[in-house]
């Protein structure tokens, strides 16, 4: 009876072990990673590329005496030649023509011009081979220069100061020559301003 006995305990021990053994393994089973998620002995490495595209951009403004329009005054003889506007030369004489390029811009800037015919209501005419001006980034006595002054185009922007900085200014005068012959009246045009990326042309 008790060799008997003792084998059974034997096989209850063994069979207690082996169930012991699967407990075990099903504990690191759980623990382990799945295989999505295995580590490797070694590291890897993945690249990709980053790109961004930035555009000109440029902020333009007029000074107030610009703004509020170039005025030629009261002419009481004729004829005239280069006839100032009224704000070519203020009392420091700088003129008071401006556009300002914001400081906020990103390139800097070529100014453009062109305007239509001064007319009256009736349909006389000044043509625009007799209103010239010229612009310069400095102000002063001498700039814009009268000697270098341009006739203003009807179709077309005409080139003015070039590669003009953000924070800085372009300035303007403007003169008008009126023929004897020219008949009495108030004459009205429009001048036409564009500030273009420098490089880009004005047209």
């Amino acid at each position: 009876m008790r060799k008997g006995g003792k084998k059974k305990e034997d096989v209850f021990l063994v069979a207690l072990e082996i169930i012991l053994v699967v407990c075990v393994i099903g504990l690191i089973s759980d623990s382990l990673p799945s295989s999505g998620n295995l580590l490797t002995g070694q590291a890897t490495t993945q690249t990709t590329t980053s790109q961004v595209t930035i555009q000109n951009y440029l902020s333009i403004s007029s000074s107030s005496n610009l703004s509020a329009g170039v005025d030629f005054g009261t002419i009481n003889s004729l004829p005239v030649t280069n006839q100032n506007a009224t704000n070519n030369y203020n009392s420091s004489n700088n003129t008071e023509y401006s556009i300002a390029v914001s400081t906020d811009s990103n390139t800097n800037v070529d100014f453009c011009i062109h305007a239509s015919e001064l007319n009256t209501t009736g349909g006389d005419v000044i043509g625009l081979g007799n209103y010239s001006w010229e612009d310069d980034s400095v102000n002063n006595l001498t700039a814009p220069a009268t000697y270098g002054q341009a006739n203003l185009n009807t179709s077309t922007y005409a080139v003015g100061s070039t590669g003009v900085t953000p924070g800085n200014d372009n300035y303007y005068r403007f003169w008008l020559n009126i023929t004897v012959a020219q008949p009495p009246g108030t004459y009205n045009n429009t001048l036409f301003f564009k500030g273009v990326p420098t490089g880009d042309g004005c047209n």
